[in-house]
Parts: structure tokens; C-alpha cells; sequence
């Protein structure tokens, strides 16, 4: 199997949307009427989104062509110098250490980023192509699906991750659904980085050095704690396996898809619009990664900060600024924000931090760590937003 590699920030509208996806496939599969006798092809892989139209209107909505990368190699060299002096820092202070030392790390314009990102959410959504084409074989009607229909949905896909490209600072870009685990890439988006750099009038060489600490604490949550790199998988996979297990209850029409939406919405705190896309089970598996993903986020700042303070001459400054950034987002990005989930996983995001910094509070840096000693240590969604239930729950 291909290696497929997504930023954690970007997933969980990922799933949502594959969710959709996934829906929209089966309806389509039970929409097509069988005509005559034809013999179909369903081996051949079916593209329910239009990549190249995706990379097209992602590069146009991106401005990168205005944006490139000043003096990359002098930034490649001093982002590989961060981030080999961010290891011992993050060492000390999760008492872990990687198995080899990170050496990935790339420094990108917005277009290699795109390229990067729409690669692997092309790849994360052959699960979805498969579930089509399997949809369609058992009914044996035709597979084909309309290339206007895939030229639409590749350019909102497109112009999401073109919004995203204009934001995006660093990433830390694993290996999912891979038979063997390979190190991950640290990728840093220079144009960004230095736009906000500058807009914030902050230190040039503090500011990358606070970024580089919060993309470099990604690789030890996956790296130096191996069983999580697994976990995530194993969530991802049975969120897929369960969109293929949906296929027999909705065969015989959309009724019930548009009567589980109807019920979800009934539910207090449903959070994003697509998540009414997801039947019982996935919800479940959503649940816990949203879990896993605001810890993976919330302790990144955590450690971003609570390093940071200790060796940036400017973090006070850099910290209020950002801080006073956030609170000044623009109408199109709030708008853009709720539309695609961004919201909600940013909201959750912050609460991740909020309890990391709670458990350290209470018991420490030691006490905060052991969310890392397995998955029964891991908080789940309601610990997350009351970090007192883990601290009971864990004996602390």
C-alpha cells in the first residue's frame, strides 16, 4: 500500500469530507439505473473527484506565483539548525528520546505545500473510490460518474486547500495507513511564516524558533511514542471499514441517510453540519480521534510555550501578538472557518491545550506526560474539556 501522508491539522475536515464523500457514492452507485446487458469495467479505479481541476483552483486561489520563498537555502539552513536544537530542548522535557534524529525537514512555498497535501488526500480517499466501485459492481450499474460532477466537487476541494495553503505555517506530515512506519516530514511554509513575521513586527529568529518547537514536539508524539503512530491508524482504518459497511443499509435508497440526519440533528453539541453525515459507529471513532487530535495539537503548544518562555528573549511579545492576531480574524476567514469545520477543530484544538496545561498545573510535567503511556491514557472528548475527570480517572 502507498504511503499516505496528511498534516494532523488538516484531518479531521478530511474525514468529514470524506464522509460526504463517501455518502454522495452510494447514492450515486443506487441512482444509476442498469442499462441493458452492458458489461462494465469495474476494475478500473473511477475518480469521484477531479484532481488536476482540485490542484488548479488551489494554486490559483493560493497566490503562490506572488509569494515565493527569499533565500531558501539560507532558510533551509536554518530551520534544519532549529529543529536539531528543539531535540535535546523536548527531550529534557518528556524525558523521551527519538529513535533517530529528525533530519526530514523541508522548507516550501505554497505550491509545493499544496502539491504535498493534495497528493495525500488524494490517496486517503481511494478508500472512498473503492467503496464506489464496489457499490456499484453489486448492483451491477455503471460506475461512471459525471465529470461535471467531479470537475465540481475537485474545485471545492481545490479552494479549500488553496485558502489553506495562505495560512498554513508548519506541518509535521506522517505516514498513515502504511504497512511499515516511516519517519515523518517537518514541512515550513516560508512565505507564510514570514508574512506573519513581519505583520506582527516580532523577532525573525525567535518566531521560527517558536514555530519549529511546535512542529518538531509532532515528531516525538509520533515517533518516540510508537503505539500512537498505530493507534491513529487503526482509527482511520475502522473509520473507513465503516463507510464500506454502510453500503447494505443504504442500497435501497437514501431514505434512511436523510432520516439519520434528520435524528442526529436533534442531538445537543453536534458540533460541524457534516458530522450529521455519520451514522452511530463513525461518530464514535470521530469522538476519539477529535480526542487524540486536540491532544496531539494542545500539547505541541503546550510544550511550544512552556519551552519557548524559558529560551525566547521575545516570548511574552510574540505570544500576545499572536494571541491579539487570532482575536482579529477577517469576516472571510470566520465564513470560511465554519464552512469547512475549521472552526470547530481549532476550538478543539485550544481546549487540548487547556487540558495539557491543567494536568501539568496539578501534577506537573511528569503527571502531563503520561497521556503517552498507552491508549487507556489517552482523555477522551469530555476529559478533554474537564481535565479533572482524567486526573480522577488516572489515581493523580
Amino acid at each position: 500500500m502507498r504511503t499516505k501522508r496528511l498534516s494532523i491539522k488538516q484531518l479531521g475536515s478530511v474525514l468529514l469530507i470524506s464522509a460526504a464523500a463517501g455518502a454522495g457514492a452510494r447514492y450515486l452507485a443506487n441512482k444509476t439505473r442498469q442499462q441493458g446487458q452492458k458489461i462494465y469495467d469495474y476494475t478500473t479505479p473511477q475518480k469521484l473527484i477531479d484532481w488536476s481541476v482540485a490542484r488548479m483552483i488551489a494554486l490559483r486561489v493560493s497566490q503562490w506565483q506572488e509569494h515565493p520563498v527569499i533565500n531558501r537555502a539560507e532558510r533551509q539552513a536554518e530551520y534544519d539548525q532549529m529543529v536539531e536544537r528543539s531535540q535535546p530542548l523536548i527531550d529534557d522535557y518528556l524525558n523521551v528520546k527519538l529513535p533517530e534524529t529528525l533530519s526530514r525537514v523541508k522548507v516550501v512555498d505554497r505550491k509545493e505545500w499544496i502539491d504535498a497535501n493534495l497528493r495525500s488526500f488524494e490517496r486517503l480517499f481511494e478508500p472512498i473510490e473503492q467503496l464506489y466501485r464496489q457499490a456499484a459492481q453489486n448492483a451491477g450499474r455503471n460506475p461512471s460518474v459525471n465529470a461535471i460532477n467531479r470537475a465540481f466537487v475537485g474545485a471545492q476541494v481545490g479552494a479549500m486547500v488553496g485558502v489553506l495553503a495562505r495560512k498554513v505555517l508548519g506541518q509535521y506530515d506522517l505516514s498513515l495507513l502504511s504497512p511499515q512506519a516511516e519517519p515523518g516530514m517537518l514541512y515550513f511554509v516560508e512565505p507564510n511564516i514570514a508574512r506573519v513575521q513581519q505583520g506582527l513586527g516580532v523577532d525573525d529568529h525567535d518566531f521560527r524558533l517558536w514555530i519549529t518547537l511546535h512542529e518538531t514536539t509532532h515528531a516525538y508524539e509520533f515517533e518516540a511514542y510508537g503505539w500512537v503512530r498505530d493507534h491513529f491508524s487503526n482509527l482511520i482504518q475502522r473509520y473507513f471499514n465503516e463507510l464500506g459497511g454502510q453500503l447494505d443499509a443504504l442500497r435501497n435508497g437514501v431514505g434512511n441517510f436523510i432520516n439519520r440526519i434528520f435524528n442526529n440533528s436533534k442531538t445537543p453539541n453536534d458540533g460541524h453540519w457534516m458530522e450529521q453525515l455519520l451514522t452511530p459507529t463513525q461518530r464514535q471513532v470521530f469522538s476519539e480521534l477529535q480526542a487524540l487530535m486536540s491532544l496531539v495539537e494542545g500539547y505541541s503548544n503546550h510544550i511550544m510555550n512552556a519551552v519557548g518562555r524559558e529560551i525566547l528573549p521575545n516570548f511574552e511579545q510574540i505570544e500576545a501578538r499572536m494571541s491579539d492576531r487570532k482575536e482579529k480574524r477577517s469576516i472571510f476567514d470566520e465564513l470560511f472557518n465554519r464552512i469547512t469545520g475549521m472552526s470547530l477543530k481549532m476550538q478543539q484544538y485550544e481546549q487540548g491545550e487547556r487540558f495539557v496545561n491543567a494536568i501539568a498545573d496539578h501534577g506537573g510535567k511528569e503527571l502531563a506526560a503520561r497521556v503517552w503511556e498507552g491508549p487507556a491514557m489517552l482523555p477522551t472528548l469530555e476529559e478533554i474539556r474537564n481535565p479533572q475527570l482524567w486526573i480522577a480517572r488516572v489515581g493523580a
